[in-house]
């Protein structure tokens, strides 16, 4: 604790990771719709697991993944070209726009139409093969929707080094040297009869882990790649294990001042990012079967160290209460919990849910802080929203599903992010009465038990960093967090602090500095936003 006073924040970080490089990709969401909360756990996971890797001694890049070549784009697309639906709209932001009504709409069209159905083939087929005309407007929609998409990471507090779009990498040399090696592996084979006759498949039951299973198309007799082909083939780049180098452009500045990276095969120049020791993939649980088939592909060529190195980061979905439907959706919920689906326009975009919590969160500021300037209030209530949603969807286990429920978020009395920042904002508040933070060094012997409590707890906060980081589990650290808040309040509702006499004044002063330098550090590996009122 006395290092703490002396080295600041240095005294708080881990060494794990030794300058080992870590790749991330995370996000990649369609760039045909915003980003729902759903996908805000994807992001969010790999943002807080970037942010605890970086402080624990690795080197850590971040990339997200642009599919702009598949069926929803496709969707998107016929609906701007076939179904009337004009690009410029000033009613919602693009990417609402886009995808709560030009994809919704387009899907209701295509399902019973075989005529559309032959158009989005046709789309498809156009967009792979580079089509001037609609490759083009598919990049056009992809990028303006993406673009969106953006803002509403940055508003969450997330980063990107590398944006790389599946166009470039059908456009780059990344298909014809993987397809070289996918020759290599004893479980890829080109059937010369049968229903996959003239495709390229990987014989699953081949391996142990998928005995008896049927065969998983790579190429398609027409030529035309699947997703997990793709997913492969950039595994292979990401790891470094192809020598080919994509072109990138710098996209845009960020908001830290960080450029952005994008792959642009027309107009970028190649750059060199190197491979990687680990790639971390942070994709849904309901891929753990082409996630596991791929990695057998990958250690079949490159050998058994590859399937180590790299990582399905899996997780569940995310549900939406039936309290959360019927209120904040105006839906009629016949079930506990309702799956989202993007078809259906059953879901909670991320911008809308987050203003409508900044909205609610404005009120219980002003009505605790009367004075308080507005602009001050509202910038307090989008700290609490971005809190309390990126809490909510780290402190639960990752191998569960997470119930979102907007009134729990905001439960100042429960385990949320706004009980978090209420601690902070106490802690604060004692710091600004007492006009001092107390002058070290701490004295053991004038502490009682919840003083104890507290310090011990301070102790344990390297530890539980180094936990987090070795089994890549933000939700360790969430965890921590809770509990120091916990014993802060406990502390703080047990003990005076600025009516205590000297010495002991001094020393609970300390006390309450240490716990504010160990909680604002812990927060901003999680991307808590702390506020010094509430």
């Amino acid at each position: 604790i006395d290092s703490l006073y002396s080295s600041g924040v240095s005294a708080l970080k881990v060494n794990l990771g030794n300058g080992l490089k870590v790749r991330i990709e995370h996000t990649s969401v369609n760039p045909n719709k915003a980003i729902h909360v759903g996908h805000a756990r994807n992001m969010i996971l790999g943002d807080a697991l970037a942010r605890i890797l970086k402080a624990t001694g690795y080197k850590v890049d971040i990339l997200n993944y642009i599919d702009d070549t598949g069926v929803q784009v496709a969707d998107v697309i016929l609906g701007f070209k076939y179904l009337g639906y004009v690009v410029e709209n000033d009613q919602l932001p693009f990417d609402q726009y886009c995808g709560d009504v030009v994809y919704v709409k387009a899907n209701e069209a295509i399902e019973n139409n075989p005529e559309l159905q032959e158009k989005r083939k046709d789309i498809l087929r156009k967009i792979e093969e580079c089509d001037p005309e609609i490759s083009r407007f598919a990049r056009e929609i992809s990028d303006k929707v993406l673009r969106r998409q953006l803002l509403t990471a940055w508003r969450l507090g997330v980063e990107y080094d590398y944006l790389v779009w599946e166009s470039d990498i059908i456009r780059s040399k990344l298909k014809d040297m993987g397809m070289k090696y996918l020759s290599k592996s004893e479980y890829v084979k080109i059937p010369e009869e049968g229903k996959y006759r003239g495709c390229v498949v990987v014989e699953v039951s081949k391996i142990d882990e998928f005995k008896g299973e049927s065969d998983e198309v790579l190429v398609r007799s027409d030529g035309t790649l699947t997703y997990l082909c793709k997913d492969i083939f950039f595994a292979m780049w990401k790891l470094g294990l192809l020598n080919v180098k994509l072109k990138f452009i710098k996209y845009i500045n960020q908001l830290s001042g960080k450029t952005l990276y994008s792959t642009d095969m027309k107009n970028g120049v190649e750059m060199d990012i190197g491979g990687c020791d680990y790639s971390i993939n942070v994709i849904g649980s309901e891929q753990r079967r082409p996630q596991s088939i791929l990695k057998y592909v990958l250690s079949s060529i490159f050998g058994r160290s590859v399937y180590d190195r790299y990582i399905h980061y899996a997780y569940e979905a995310v549900v939406l209460s039936k309290e959360t439907v019927e209120k904040y959706l105006g839906l009629e919920a016949t079930k506990r919990i309702q799956r989202m689906s993007g078809r259906k326009g059953i879901f909670i975009n991320v911008d809308p849910f987050l203003d409508m919590l900044k909205n609610e969160t404005y009120k219980l500021v002003k009505s605790s802080n009367p004075d308080i300037d507005d602009e001050v209030a509202m910038d307090i209530a989008e700290k609490i929203a971005i809190s309390a949603l990126r809490y909510s969807l780290l402190s639960v286990d990752r191998d569960k599903i997470v119930v979102f429920d907007i009134n729990k978020m905001l439960d100042i009395r429960g385990e949320s992010g706004a009980y978090i920042l209420y601690s902070y904002a106490r802690a604060m508040s004692i710091l600004r009465k007492a006009s001092s933070s107390g002058n070290p060094p701490l004295n053991v012997n004038l502490m009682n038990e919840h003083d104890i409590n507290l310090i011990d707890q301070l102790l344990k906060f390297r530890y539980t960093l180094y936990l987090s980081a070795k089994n890549l589990e933000p939700k360790i650290l969430c965890k921590y967090l809770y509990d120091l808040a916990k014993i802060f309040n406990d502390f703080y509702e047990k003990n005076p602090v600025i009516k205590a006499e000297e010495p002991v004044r001094n020393n609970r002063l300390l006390l309450v500095q240490a716990f504010i330098d160990v909680m604002k550090y812990g927060a901003e590996l999680l991307g808590l936003k702390l506020v010094e009122r509430m």
